[in-house]
This record gives C-alpha cells, sequence and structure tokens, in this order.
C-alpha cells in the first residue's frame, strides 16, 4: 500500500494539496476556494505521473528504480486514472476565467519542458532539467507559484502577487522547497551520472549537495521565525522549528544506499508538516 501511494505519485499529490490550502491561511485576506485547491491535486497527479510514463521503456535496464519498476507493472491503471483527471480538471475548467488560464500556461509549459525536449543548443534540444543545477530551481519555482502565487492571482489580480509581503512568503516557501528537492538529486546521483545530467549531486558530490541542503534549510528557519515572531505566532514558530530538527536528522542520515521510500516519506513528508501546521496555527 505504501509503495503504491508514493509510486503513483498520489502521496504528493496529496501533500502538494495540502501546501495549497496552507496558502489561504497566510496570505492577508484570501478566501478559501475549492477549484485551485483541487486543480493542484489534478495537474500534480497527472504531470508526476506524465514524467514518470514518457519515454519509461527507453530507460536501460540499470537506471530503473524502484519506482520504475513498478510504474511499468501498473502503467495502464496510472493511464485510466490519469485521463480522468483531465476529463474532472476540464469540468472544473469553467470556474476560472480566461486571464486565470493565460496565467496557467507559464507553469504548464515549463512543468512538460521539464521532461519533453524544448530547449535547443548546438549539439541538440535539451529538456529542462538537462539545465545544469537547475532542476530543484525549477521544481521549487513552478510549486512555489502552483500553491501560493496563482491562488492569489486569482483572487486579487497580479499586482497583489508583488505585495512586499507576499514576495516574503514566495521566498519563504521557495528556499524551503529547494531545501527539500535536493535530496532528490542525491537519491538520483548514480542514474544521473550514467544519463550525463549535471546535477547539483554529480557536479558537486553528494556531501557538498548536503551542505548545500542545509544552508537553505538554515536560511528557510531564519525567514520562518522572523516572519511568525513578527506575526506573534509562537504556535507556528515553535513548529517551525520542529521542522527544521526534523529536517537535520532526515539530512544527516542520507546515504547513496537509502531507499527510495525513505527519501520521499522524510522529504515529501516534510512538506506535509510544514503545510499542517500553517494550517492549524496560521
Amino acid at each position: 500500500m505504501i509503495r503504491g501511494l508514493v509510486y503513483s505519485n498520489l502521496f504528493v499529490a496529496i501533500v502538494l494539496t495540502l501546501l495549497a490550502s496552507s496558502s489561504y491561511c497566510i496570505v492577508q485576506g484570501l478566501a478559501f476556494k475549492w477549484y485551485p485547491i483541487i486543480s493542484v491535486f489534478l495537474g500534480t497527479f497527472i504531470l508526476y505521473n506524465f514524467h514518470r510514463l514518457y519515454k519509461i521503456d527507453f530507460i536501460p535496464n540499470a537506471q530503473l528504480g524502484g519506482r520504475h519498476r513498478w510504474m511499468l507493472a501498473n502503467g495502464k491503471w496510472i493511464k485510466y486514472s490519469m485521463a480522468f483527471c483531465v476529463f474532472a480538471a476540464l469540468l472544473i475548467l469553467p470556474n476560472y476565467t480566461a486571464n486565470d488560464v493565460v496565467w496557467l500556461v507559464p507553469a504548464a509549459i515549463i512543468s512538460v519542458g521539464y521532461t519533453i525536449p524544448v530547449f535547443p543548443t548546438d549539439s541538440k534540444w535539451w529538456r529542462l532539467r538537462d539545465i545544469p543545477l537547475a532542476k530543484p530551481l525549477i521544481i521549487a519555482l513552478v510549486v512555489t507559484y502552483l500553491t501560493l502565487s496563482f491562488p492569489t492571482y486569482e483572487q486579487y489580480g497580479i499586482h497583489e502577487i508583488f505585495m512586499a509581503s507576499n514576495l516574503t512568503l514566495f521566498i519563504e516557501r521557495f528556499v524551503f522547497l529547494v531545501s527539500m528537492t535536493i535530496p532528490f538529486e542525491m537519491r538520483d546521483i548514480q542514474s544521473d551520472r550514467d544519463a550525463g545530467l549535471s546535477t547539483l549531486a554529480t557536479y558537486l558530490g553528494f556531501d557538498l549537495a548536503k551542505r548545500i541542503t542545509i544552508t537553505s534549510l538554515v536560511f528557510w528557519l531564519v525567514l520562518f521565525e522572523v516572519r511568525t515572531i513578527l506575526e506573534i505566532n509562537y504556535a507556528l514558530a515553535i513548529a517551525g522549528f520542529v521542522i527544521f530538527l526534523l529536517g537535520l536528522i532526515g539530512i544527516s542520515k542520507l546515504r547513496v544506499d537509502k531507499s527510495e521510500l525513505f527519501f520521499v516519506i522524510v522529504f515529501e513528508g516534510l512538506i506535509a508538516f510544514y503545510a499542517a501546521s500553517i494550517l492549524l496555527f496560521g
């Protein structure tokens, strides 16, 4: 059941749905709306499984991980589920204005371009994930935009995104997601090397990538604690410190031979803890 929840990308869809829901608790005056939340769930499930399924049959056997083998065995049912999610997303679409849809397009292009070659170079077309050292930044940027900035835009317009308070929230969430994303590059260090990808882990090494992860987490803690203490929200400040300590413990346990489930449960689990803390105390 745990493997199915994780490898089907249902777990990450739930995590990012919680993250999007938490935005309504920290953006001042933002009234809760159900359809952006459901859209995040559906979009995450569709896109993550699209990334997993795209050209999966061409991955060399030596580079196949547990998540790939599970998908190869269960891909038919995942495709049916993706089709249902696309249908559900189309039913939700009329809730958005034409301008809302336009502002979803950049995130959609980046998300698709992460897997499909869209960037021309002298020798070949690159996927966005092929850009050296950019993977965690791209993922954190898109997720922060969709779970925080887009719900704000959908309700208030583009000017509200660039308000100082909301830009601070954007940076805070972006840095946190970067610190939670780098470990997945560390997980994939060998397969990325075999595929010729230049990531933080393959370029700088496992140990230096770990130090960068810790530095990002410390930076996030400073931003988070300053904001919550200024808001006199001591319960959330304490929760942030607990998340930080759990993150340090998780990072300290990182090894190349750790299972794929370890990385997902620890680091996506911390994102869920972060979102749940904001929902409870924000």
